[in-house]
């Protein structure tokens, strides 16, 4: 049986050491253990943000890792296009830890929520044996953007109804209601027939480089109506396709109407024809615009009223408008008209157009009909440096303290500067209005002149304003219009934008507080031991309300030493009465405190004082009479004793005060009552 449990023990012990054997021959000695160490803290970034990702390694072996590189991998929320998602280490001692710090930003698409990725860990021992290994991380995204939303929010033709034969503009307003910018924006129209609508010379597709968000962007395409064209309205198909910040592409579509006269409505006998223009015009230059008006009906045109219409950025160096009269069937007329683009004029094409309103012989002008032409002009205008537009600006402003007050005057000082490093400013006018009129000008208009603001600085000026007595308290605004001309001499800007700012500046305004009081009513006589009163009536006598007042009573024994008024109205009275102990004889001395705020906040306090005397109680013989000269006669049978008289007068006066305190307390009571009906 022994042999038999040697012999266990024995096989026992091979095995182990056979399996730990084999154990440490599969294991790596020169390993080193290089992991991610969370910290129990979810990193948060935000969408379309520059921010700073952790990602702690730690070495948990005994060998010292080195060579080591981390890649961000996965499904992760950063932009790998604009940032290095890899970084290096040259070693990590064991037991030991480092941060590695990416430089990363968020995807301005990327989803509110956490996101789960991994992180490819890469790195040899002193061997140059190379090991890798996978971990899981996390980033929380917080995603507060709207993908860009282009759509057509407004679309006009120059016509109100399209004529047959007669060229119009299709006008496409495009605005981007997201919050991210929509770039390689490309606007398509489909859909034309000659029953309705056509392209005219012109193509089907524009494109614009980005429209930022809340921006608009005008996109025209020339129509014209087609030759089978009736009256009614024809739809356009609009189709917009752009891409994001980060490439995604988006695509959205729409519908433009436009409203045909149709060939039943408009007997059209007159056309225009042979417009000659130039490709474009420098601003500042003279242009022509040719055309040859034909009457090909078989009627005279009794009238015809030529006229050319342009936007403010040319002038006429001519008529722009011509009557042609008795216009024969077949016969025609050239007419010339000659423009001018304004130095000012900005590069852009402008949309001008030729139109005829003509009446045929035998009808009368009521019902006279009309072609159009459109004539594009492209202006290759004048850049101007955004910095050197003047701009002024109220850069600072004072009024003398803290608020003005109501019925009394104040200076007010403005300080204007002209923003523009470049040009000058002249010519300026000034006008101060205040929200309803609280402020009136002294001695002075509420416009004032400045000759000339020059580049980069400031000019002061004072006025003396003054408030309405009647004034609420509270903080008013007094805007300042600044109407100028830049140092040329010019009162509009190149877009025909005059030269106009508006500032708002605010100014506190505050009613004068004004506590009155009363007599305050205190007892000639008080006794040791005995109760007294300490009373008094006050007013608001201001024009605004007092603020959490409280009345204290200083100075005496008492249990009744304060009283909360609260919002003290203007023209408002109350009462304050406290019952008082005297403890002992002597003059003393104590006060009345009122406390109170006014609207802006500010603390007031005013002190009533005053001074009483107690005396000892009369102490009353207990024979029941006073002592008497023994010379003096003493009437027999006198009926009421002296000492008795005086102490009824004593009793008869307590009597009294306690009736007249009733009162007292009975009308103060009846004005609370008052105040809480209110």
């Amino acid at each position: 049986m022994k042999n038999r449990m040697l012999k266990m023990m024995i096989l026992l012990m091979v095995l182990v050491f056979t399996i730990s054997g084999n154990g440490f021959a599969l294991s790596d000695p020169y390993k080193p253990v290089v992991g991610v160490k969370a910290d129990g803290t979810l990193q948060v970034v935000k969408a379309g943000v520059s921010s700073e990702f952790k990602v702690t390694l730690q070495n948990a072996g005994y060998v010292v890792a080195q060579n080591i590189r981390v890649t961000i991998q996965g499904d992760h929320p950063f932009r790998s296009d604009i940032a290095n998602l890899s970084q290096n280490l040259s070693y990590l001692n064991p037991n030991q830890t480092s941060d590695m710090i990416f430089k990363v930003t968020t995807s301005p698409t990327a989803e509110s929520k956490i996101y789960e990725f991994n992180v490819l860990i890469e790195y040899s021992n002193f061997e140059d044996t190379a090991y890798s290994m996978t971990e899981k991380v996390y980033v929380k995204v917080e995603n507060d953007n709207i993908e860009p939303i282009l759509g057509v929010v407004s679309y006009n033709t120059g016509q109100d109804a399209l004529q047959p034969d007669s060229p119009d503009s299709l006008a496409l307003k495009i605005k981007n209601t997201g919050t991210m910018k929509a770039k390689d924006i490309k606007v398509s129209v489909s859909g034309f027939s000659n029953e309705g609508v056509v392209l005219y010379k012109d193509v089907d597709t524009k494109t614009f480089t980005e429209l930022s968000s809340k921006s608009e962007q005008f996109i025209y395409f020339n129509i014209i109506a087609g030759k089978d064209a009736k009256e009614g309205t024809f739809p356009i198909n609009v189709k917009i396709d752009y891409i994001d910040e980060i490439g995604k592409q988006y695509s959205k579509s729409s519908v433009a109407y436009v409203t045909l006269a149709g060939k039943d409505s408009v007997d059209s006998d007159l056309e225009i024809t042979n417009v000659v223009f130039p490709n474009s015009v420098k601003a500042g230059n003279d242009f022509n615009v040719t055309f040859t008006v034909t009457n090909k009906g078989n009627t005279e045109i009794a009238t015809a009223d030529v006229s050319y219409e342009y936007p403010e950025s040319f002038i006429s160096k001519a008529t722009s408008r011509v009557v042609v009269k008795a216009l024969a069937p077949g016969a025609s007329k050239t007419v010339t008209f000659k423009m001018m683009a304004k130095a000012e004029t900005t590069s852009e094409n402008y949309h001008t157009y030729i139109k005829v309103a003509y009446v045929p012989k035998g009808v009368t002008s009521g019902e006279a009909e009309t072609v159009q032409e459109y004539v594009g002009i492209y202006v290759e205008g004048t850049t101007e440096d955004a910095g050197s537009k003047p701009k002024l600006i109220v850069e600072s402003y004072d009024y003398g303290g803290e608020y003005a007050f109501a019925g009394q005057e104040y200076p007010l000082t403005i300080n204007i500067k002209n923003t523009s490093t470049a040009e000058a400013t002249k010519n300026i006018k000034v006008t101060l209005t205040s929200e309803d009129n609280v402020f009136t000008p002294v001695d002075s208009s509420s416009s004032f002149f400045i000759p000339s603001v020059g580049p980069g600085q400031v000019y002061s000026h004072t006025v003396y304003l003054k408030t309405k007595i009647d004034a609420s308290v509270k903080i008013y605004t007094v805007t300042a219009k600044m109407e100028y001309e830049d140092g040329k001499g010019n009162a509009y800007d190149a877009n025909k934008s005059p030269y106009e700012e508006s500032e708002v500046l605010s100014v506190a305004v505050a009613q004068p507080v004004r506590l009155e009081t009363a007599e305050m009513v205190v007892p000639f006589e008080i006794y040791v031991g005995q109760p007294f009163y300490i009373e008094q009536e006050f007013y608001n006598m201001g024009k605004s309300i007092m603020y959490n007042m409280m009345v204290k009573l200083e100075g005496v024994e008492t249990n009744e030493g304060s009283y909360f008024v609260g919002n003290f109205d203007a023209g408002k009275s109350d009462y304050f009465s406290a019952q008082a102990f005297a403890n002992e004889t002597g003059t003393f001395d104590g006060k009345l405190v009122y406390t109170f705020e006014d609207a802006l906040g500010n603390v007031s306090t005013v002190e009533k004082p005053f001074s009483y005397t107690v005396m000892d109680m009369p102490i009353i013989d207990d024979g029941g009479e006073f002592p008497v000269d023994p010379g003096m006669p003493v009437e027999e049978n006198s009926g009421i004793a002296l000492w008795q008289i005086l102490l009824g007068g004593f009793i008869a006066a307590l009597v009294v005060f306690f009736i007249i305190r009733k009162i007292l307390k009975a009308r103060k009571h009846k004005k609370e009552m008052e105040a809480l009906d209110e």
